[in-house]
């Protein structure tokens, strides 16, 4: 009968002819059946003995026999385990014998099954397949438990033939775990990963900044804090002989999400003016800031920049930061920029119940309509509105702009002046000698009538406008008239009291310009000249009494003149003031005379009375 080989491979069985022949040349080993163990044992070749002809050394009954055995059969071992077309590492195995890690004592059961196991079959070693173990009773061995090319074994060695045996076998758990900053969403608030487990059953858990676990569902994570976050996937297994068999690996990732913050200062400017935007960019744990841009545009450190607009509104500036984890973050801060407004009052200086139009010009660029209010009434376009005040004193006009952007404000003041003026006055008269026409040939007589009378007058104006007014009033002076007679070469001489009353209208003229402290005029004037009549009694003609009367009868005279004024209030803007003035008047009235009989009975002619009065006024001006 010639020597075969038994295959290491589990799906080749052994047929139950050939395994009795195998057997037998074992020597050692004896196939039987027990009844349990055979149900066990079904489909796979039985072994009831050990030792004999057929083990493959001596008995290996200590630490220091099983470390010897791998020492001085370690050809014959390498070649058997090639002979069974073992898939692990034959250094693997035999450091773990070497070092005595996961060698355990073990009592091996009847119906356990074998993969494979050596003996020597006359003297040769070989390998024999698919075994179970049917005698009758367990029996004492080494186990070996370690991992070599990704696969996890348990190998026996009997203490009673030294015949290494591999008892099973299965692949290590293998995971895998992908953790990529790419997959950070710091706007969902999670970051991806991605983990597999082969030949296992797969776990992750993500260990928090704060210290804290939490299990991981799914290929995503929840964070609500930064910080540095370790993930750890888990690939786990139990193998047959009951030992768990992992896989772990972990990852950190460092989760920061940027921010920024940006602000205008000032917030709120006027059209043509600028502000400036800071912006304090934030990268967040474990990242840096790539790029800052402002409305689309780079912005460099230290991350400012001045900011006009051409037109006014509401602008609204966004800021996007970037960071080299590709995580982007937005902010933004308002800026308003209100139009400007400026106004004019023309003439900015009336007289009451003038018209005077206020002026709005609003200023917003090129940007949003705006809204025009004067004196909080709203103005159309063009932005004009006359306005009249009936009574005296200073008015302030405002006009407010807006839109959008803000509001801007100006006020500009006009002055409305008084149109009366009241003169109450003090007069003082004066003028030319006045004479009388000749009585004869040789004799000279003369009237000196009026000279430097004093009275009272009273005078008013209104004024049309600045330059022009009217002015009327009249004057009352009392003066004296002295009578010289000189008839026939005889003196004589009378005095009497005469009234002198004028009243008259004229066009005042002012020189000065409006709102100056002193206010000068002149003009033409037309007056209503009276005098009363008086009775002159001449007496005392070269001594002797001489009883002659003369009695001019003057009726009232309309003349030309001219008038001149001055006014300085006590105080600038006061209605109440000083007043100096003059009246010039040419007067030629004529007058026929009565009888003057002298001693010789010789008549008086007739005569002419010349006179130029020059008034004189004094007193104080009252506006209203």
């Amino acid at each position: 009968m010639s020597q075969s080989r038994w295959l290491a491979e589990s799906t080749v069985a052994l047929t139950s002819v050939r395994l009795t022949l195998v057997l037998f040349l074992f020597g050692g080993l004896t196939l039987g059946a027990l009844p349990a163990a055979a149900q066990q044992c079904e489909g796979a070749s039985e072994i009831t003995r050990l030792g004999g002809a057929n083990r493959f050394s001596a008995p290996v009954t200590d630490q220091e026999g099983l470390q010897a055995l791998f020492v001085d059969y370690r050809d014959e071992i390498l070649a058997l385990l090639g002979e069974a077309n073992w898939s692990g590492g034959a250094d693997d195995l035999f450091a773990a014998v070497a070092g005595w890690r996961g060698v355990t004592a073990t009592t091996f059961e009847p119906g356990q099954r074998i993969q494979w196991m050596v003996f020597r079959e006359q003297g040769a070693a070989t390998v024999g397949a698919n075994l179970c173990w049917a005698g009758d009773e367990a029996f004492e061995a080494w186990e070996i438990r370690f991992n070599s090319n990704g696969r996890w074994y348990s190998m026996i060695v009997p203490e009673s033939c030294g015949n290494l045996a591999l008892l099973a076998e299965q692949p290590l758990p293998k995971v895998t775990l992908d953790l990529d900053i790419g997959g950070l969403s710091c706007s969902d608030k999670t970051f991806d990963f991605q983990s597999s487990c082969m030949d296992g059953e797969g776990a992750v858990t993500v260990r928090k900044p704060d210290g804290s676990e939490q299990a991981a569902a799914g290929d995503s994570f929840p964070f609500t804090a930064e910080g540095d976050y370790t993930v750890t996937a888990t690939c786990s297994a139990m193998s047959p002989r009951g030992d768990r068999l992992e896989d772990k690996t972990s990852r950190t990732i460092a989760v920061g999400c940027p921010s920024c913050s940006v602000a205008a200062s000032p917030a709120e400017v006027d059209l043509g003016e600028s502000s400036t935007l800071t912006v304090m960019p934030n990268a967040g744990h474990g990242a840096e800031v790539s790029r800052v841009l402002l409305d689309g545009r780079p912005l460099a450190s230290p991350y400012t920049r001045e900011m006009s607009h051409e037109g006014a509104d509401a602008f609204t500036h966004t800021v996007t930061v970037e960071t080299n984890t590709g995580q982007t973050a937005e902010c933004s801060t308002g800026m308003k920029v209100a139009p400007t407004v400026t106004m004019s009052i023309e003439p900015d200086r009336v007289l009451a119940g003038q018209t005077a139009v206020v002026s709005v010009a609003p200023e917003n660029g090129n940007g949003a309509p705006v809204t025009v209010a004067l004196d909080g009434q709203p103005l159309a376009e063009p932005y004009e509105r006359a306005v009249v005040h009936g009574t005296d004193g200073e008015y302030t006009h405002t006009a407010t702009v807006e839109n959008a952007g803000g509001s801007s404000e100006t006020s500009a003041t006009m002055k409305v002046d008084r149109r009366w003026t009241l003169l109450p006055t003090l007069s003082s008269l004066s003028g030319d000698d006045v004479h009388i026409s000749m009585l004869g040939p040789d004799t000279r007589d003369r009237l000196k009538a009026c000279v430097d009378g004093v009275g009272i007058g009273f005078s008013a104006e209104y004024r049309l406008s600045y330059p022009v007014g009217i002015a009327f009033g009249g004057n009352m002076v009392n003066c004296e008239v002295d009578w010289y007679l000189h008839p026939g070469g005889r003196t004589g001489q009378s005095s009497v009291d005469v009234e002198m009353k004028k009243f008259f209208v004229g066009l005042n003229v002012h020189l000065t310009r409006p709102g100056s402290r002193v206010d000068w005029w002149l003009g033409p004037v037309i007056a209503q000249l009276d005098y009363s009549t008086p009775s002159f009694v001449t007496e005392g003609i070269d001594g002797m009494s001489v009883d002659a009367s003369y009695s001019p009868e003057w009726s009232g005279e309309t003349v030309l003149g001219a008038n001149m004024g001055l006014k300085i209030p006590f105080k600038r803007d006061c209605p109440v003031g000083l007043y100096l003035g003059a009246f010039w008047l040419d007067s030629s009235m004529k007058a026929k005379s009565e009888e003057i009989r002298g001693a010789d009975g010789v008549l008086a002619p007739g005569f002419e009375l010349r006179k130029t009065p020059v008034y004189v006024n004094a007193g104080i001006s009252i506006e209203f």
